[in-house]
């Protein structure tokens, strides 16, 4: 039976301009093939208050806290450096995207993301999602789960939601449904999220943006997606050239781990949640 769901949030808070205190924590895992190349698991997590929610790498957010930690220590340079190398090891698999749900004010979200060097934003309306629903049903942690069917920015995803815990929000934007969504895959395999841990958050979680690594820059949609089309053919000279800009610091030679140049060679083509 085929059904449309629009999006609901849950008691609209009396100030909606305060950050609100982060009731639950939802963390998924996500096994994703980003570059064509190697897949990856890359540890996802959603904080939800009483009326808006943020999707983010949790990786990215420790490894921004303790690099910003690292720089105000550390003064010699070469341990600086050595510090940071550290750090990439530590968290090799972190992603800049932030979605914070529910703002700035009900019915809209607003996305958060790195193309190159330059950390943007957008704000857009919560899409009203075609939810096709199924029979079938599956156990994940332990609660009973539905399947749910629908499309969304270019792809077709599949879900399965839990009516026993009754929050409409899941991976990304996906969300309206009548119960938590705790494993999503897409059409052609790319990304496959399934939530390991259903809890309580922590006392002093907020529901909000966490850390940049510079001030977001505020555009509209189609203005990120062009930028990141723009930026598909590119090679790293490239991208550390824009990184460096206004520097003076000049581009001799730049190699992967295991010390192969590839200063002209042109970046991976990556996989993205949305095509469109």
């Amino acid at each position: 039976m085929k059904k449309t769901f629009a999006l609901i949030l849950l008691l609209l808070p009396l100030w909606l301009g305060a950050q609100e205190k982060a009731v639950y924590r939802i963390t998924y895992d996500c096994d994703a093939l980003r570059d064509n190349k190697v897949r990856k698991t890359y540890r996802w997590q959603l904080d939800i208050g009483n009326s808006t929610a943020v999707f983010y790498n949790s990786a990215q957010r420790s490894y921004l806290q303790e690099s910003d930690e690292l720089q105000h220590s550390t003064k010699d340079v070469m341990a600086g450096i050595a510090g940071l190398q550290q750090l990439w090891a530590k968290y090799p698999n972190r992603s800049s995207l932030q979605v914070l749900i529910g703002k700035p004010k009900p019915g809209k979200y607003t996305y958060m993301n790195m193309i190159g060097a330059d950390d943007l934003k957008y704000e857009e309306p919560l899409p009203q999602l075609d939810w096709t629903l199924t029979d079938s049903v599956k156990t994940i942690c332990g609660y009973a789960c539905h399947q749910a069917k629908t499309g969304l920015y270019g792809r077709t995803w599949t879900v399965w939601y839990c009516p026993e815990l009754p929050l409409p929000y899941g991976p990304y934007v996906l969300g309206g449904l009548p119960g938590l969504i705790l494993e999503v895959v897409d059409e052609d395999g790319l990304f496959h999220f399934t939530a390991v841990g259903i809890g309580q958050a922590p006392s002093d979680a907020r529901v909000e943006f966490g850390p940049s690594i510079n001030e977001p820059v505020k555009c509209t949609r189609k203005k990120y997606l062009d930028l990141r089309k723009a930026r598909e053919g590119q090679t790293y000279s490239d991208l550390a050239k824009d990184a460096l800009a206004g520097s003076g610091a000049k581009i001799v030679k730049i190699t992967d781990a295991s010390g192969k140049e590839i200063t002209d060679q042109k970046q991976a083509k990556k996989n993205y949640l949305d095509l469109e």
